[in-house]
């Protein structure tokens, strides 16, 4: 069976379930991000430890966990959890008796804690936008939305995924000027463009399904800024995996390599997309409170 067969038929599987769990929000969507933490983080720390590199395996996974959980009570939770949890892991590293990988082991501990637990809690803070009683009335009575965080984790991950499918096929049938070869080697200049095209034309689309909640040319400014950060989301990943001497960071997911291989993208796109939703309700008049 093709990587291309197998794309597809995961594709064919995961996309309900995964706009069935976005629909139902709360608890099954919290457990959801929190698998996709846990698994990222186990990956994360492989492709780290094929490298020799000393990790705070347990500590990381745990702090990242308990980033997505305070999420889901909200952003003042949130911050003070990665706070202490940077603390601790300063105040841990001082037991250590050998302090000749100190600064690598903090270093991995820490990396992991923001790359996968800070970054993907913000969809979960993205899902529960509306929990802002301000921002719920404005969404209710002029924006005419009864549920704006499935909205926009709807658009998001759209955009996200629909830029990588354009950029693949685009890139095969056009790419010519590679990207970064030396971090990406299969990345092109034209493959890129036509995954930020599409990723804009995605979030058209998206805004149209759902009645047109948000203003025409923000619409397509969510979608190329999504566009060019999945790109960044990608080529990240692309540089950890390229350090390891990887070509996947795992295997669970056929066709698509591990967690980080499909989630890349989302881990910078969901942090970029809610600032961006809070900037564009700020420039509305509307004062959220984090």
């Amino acid at each position: 069976m093709s990587n291309l067969t197998q794309r597809v038929l995961t594709a064919v599987v995961g996309v309900p379930l995964l706009y069935f769990i976005f629909y139902l929000g709360g608890i099954p969507f919290l457990i959801f991000i929190l698998l996709v933490i846990l698994f990222g983080n186990i990956e994360l720390f492989k492709l780290l430890e094929a490298k020799g590199i000393q990790t705070e395996r347990e500590l990381g996974i745990a702090f990242s966990l308990a980033l997505g959980i305070a999420a889901y009570f909200g952003y003042f939770y949130f911050a003070v959890v990665f706070s202490f949890a940077v603390i601790i892991i300063f105040l841990l590293a001082l037991r250590r008796q050998d302090l000749s990988n100190a600064i690598i082991a903090l270093s991995t501990g820490l990396f992991a804690i923001i790359y996968i637990g800070w970054f993907l809690s913000h969809a979960i803070l993205l899902r529960n936008i509306d929990h802002n009683s301000n921002l719920k009335t404005y969404v209710e009575t002029v924006q005419g939305h009864s549920d704006i965080g499935f909205f926009y984790i709807f658009l998001v991950v759209s955009c996200t995924f629909l830029n990588d499918t354009g950029a693949y096929f685009i890139g095969r049938w056009k790419g010519k000027r590679k990207l970064i070869p030396h971090v990406s080697p299969g990345k092109t200049l034209e493959g890129t463009i036509g995954g930020i095209i599409s990723s804009a034309i995605a979030a058209i689309v998206g805004n149209l399904i759902f009645k047109s909640p948000i203003e025409y040319h923000w619409v397509v400014l969510f979608g190329l800024v999504i566009g060019i950060v999945a790109v960044l989301g990608d080529l990240t990943e692309s540089l950890i995996k390229r350090s390891a001497e990887a070509k996947d960071s795992g295997g669970i997911l056929p066709g698509h390599g591990g967690i980080l291989d499909r989630f890349d993208s989302l881990i910078f796109t969901f942090p970029v997309s809610y600032y961006m939703v809070l900037l564009y309700y700020w420039l509305h008049g509307v004062l959220v409170n984090l």
